[in-house]
């Protein structure tokens, strides 16, 4: 079955294995993130190696007309969306008395009101169809504060309590929301370290998983961590 599925936050790494990882299984795939150019090579390749189809859209998720557009943009190209998938972050890395307050209202605005308007967009084709999934990519801060960390941590601790509410309200309408805490770091672009660090591609592959649940059996919280004694 083809999705119409939303990346809202795609870059290199986690992102581009997320756009990779559902465009290989045939979806359609909208990119949003605010890299035009950086979209549009992904866009580009992705049409040409796999059997779904990709669209780049340019968008500061955390503008609510921008979003508004944006999806008017997907509807028109691939019609009602399926799948989304909350992954734009913007971090705010520094303690409480250091922290700029700018900064931490960006935090705010990208993890946390980005996806209540991404969300917002897509549960509107959701409830009015076949139902659909959507997935909120977590941290270890999502679940425990982190020092010198205000924003990034108030930011993952809303978005978490976003995806829970959202689970339990839109459950019994045929939409799954799934939350998943990335406990540990991920693999950088062209790194080999297998020991140390989650493997992006392996992450996307329990996305997809999630997307392909049967109802009966739903899963709201989803742990992933690294094999290593420190995690």
């Amino acid at each position: 079955m083809t999705h119409t599925t939303v990346i809202a936050g795609v870059g290199p790494g986690l992102g581009e294995s997320l756009a990779r990882r559902f465009a290989a299984e045939g979806c359609e795939v909208a990119l949003l993130a605010r890299n035009a150019d950086y979209l549009d090579e992904l866009a580009i390749d992705l049409d040409g190696s796999t059997a779904g189809e990709a669209l780049a859209i340019p968008t500061d998720i955390s503008d609510r007309d921008a979003v508004h557009e944006a999806f008017g943009a997907v509807r028109e190209a691939f019609g009602d969306v399926d799948v989304l998938v909350n992954h734009a972050s913007a971090a705010a890395w520094d303690g409480l008395l250091d922290a700029d307050p700018e900064a931490f209202r960006r935090a705010l605005g990208v993890n946390v009101e980005g996806a209540f308007h991404c969300s917002q967009e897509a549960v509107a084709d959701m409830v009015d169809g076949d139902g659909g999934t959507v997935i909120f990519t977590g941290a270890t801060t999502s679940v425990r504060g982190r020092e010198n960390a205000v924003g990034f941590s108030a930011a993952k601790f809303g978005a978490r309590g976003l995806a829970e509410s959202m689970a339990r309200e839109l459950g019994p309408e045929g939409v799954h929301v799934a939350h998943v805490v990335i406990d540990g770091m991920i693999r950088p672009p062209g790194s080999d370290d297998d020991e140390q660090y989650l493997d992006p591609d392996a992450i996307a592959e329990e996305y997809w998983k999630l997307v392909q649940q049967d109802r009966s059996t739903w899963t709201l919280e989803l742990d992933l961590r690294p094999h290593v004694e420190e995690f």
